[in-house]
């Protein structure tokens, strides 16, 4: 499929010079499906929803384009706590079946990634992340990505990132969702679908521990959890770490550098 398991990532830089970069794909079936799909999209453009390079802070406008696309009547979200994104974040799940099979549909994830770049303000930037959106739709699969994950994030690899309709089991415990097996069991979702996106990390991530305060919280919900989705167990890696599908074979600083294209 691709000869000698190698590919190339271009990226710009600042002042627009190409970066020609070369991958070594990742030893494992996870990888290879990723690879596969992806040599279906190397000439297609990305999409920027997805590939975050659209400006997602103004939600007050976000959120009233998308009631306008959606028909629906606006709350009231002058004043943003957690509870409110809460409140959003169940609207778009409410309406995202119905909504992602309209077409110029581009609001729906706009929306989505406002919710949770608004929700959460420590937004670094931490890597650099490439999706398709609605033209890697048909490649979508279920697949159980929660297996492959990696120790480890380091510089320069590539990852696919967790991309669930809906929340970790921290996410979901910091944002005070509701107390209840049912919602948690709805709203917490494992890696279980590998879509046609990813991320070259650009910095070394190491899992952090688990808090007390949590795991007590998350004891009451995990083993139920665990059988509703027939996984043996979710821990620190799988909160914060990432499916490893390919090595850097090069140590180039790219911090501040764009995608172009993978040619794969």
């Amino acid at each position: 499929m691709i000869k000698s398991n190698k590919f190339k990532i271009i990226l710009s830089d600042q002042k627009n010079n190409k970066i020609d970069l070369e991958y070594q794909l990742h030893d494992s079936i996870l990888a290879q499906k990723w690879a596969k799909k992806i040599k279906h999209l190397q000439n297609v453009a990305i999409d920027p929803v997805d590939s975050n390079s659209v400006d997602v802070s103004d939600i007050q406008n976000i959120y009233s384009e998308f009631c306008d696309f959606a028909k629906l009547q606006p709350i009231n979200i002058v004043n943003l706590d957690q509870s409110k994104f809460n409140q959003l974040h169940k609207i778009y799940e409410d309406t995202h079946e119905e909504l992602s099979r309209r077409s110029n549909n581009s609001i729906l994830y706009k929306f989505h990634h406002s919710i949770h770049y608004n929700e959460h303000k420590n937004n670094a930037k931490d890597s650099i992340h490439v999706g398709w959106g609605v033209n890697g739709g048909l490649l979508t699969e279920k697949f159980d990505c929660h297996l492959y994950y990696a120790d480890k994030i380091e510089t320069n690899n590539i990852y696919l990132p967790w991309a669930e309709l809906g929340k970790k089991p921290v996410d979901y415990w910091k944002d005070h969702e509701p107390s209840n097996q049912q919602r948690f069991n709805q709203l917490c979702k494992p890696h279980m679908t590998l879509r046609t996106k990813f991320f070259i990390s650009l910095t070394d991530r190491v899992p952090s521990k688990f808090t007390a305060d949590f795991l007590e919280w998350f004891d009451v919900y995990k083993k139920t959890w665990l059988q509703a989705y027939n996984i043996k167990d979710y821990t620190e890696i799988h909160q914060y770490s990432a499916p490893l599908l390919a090595h850097a074979n090069h140590k180039q600083d790219l911090t501040g550098t764009k995608f172009v294209k993978i040619e794969i």
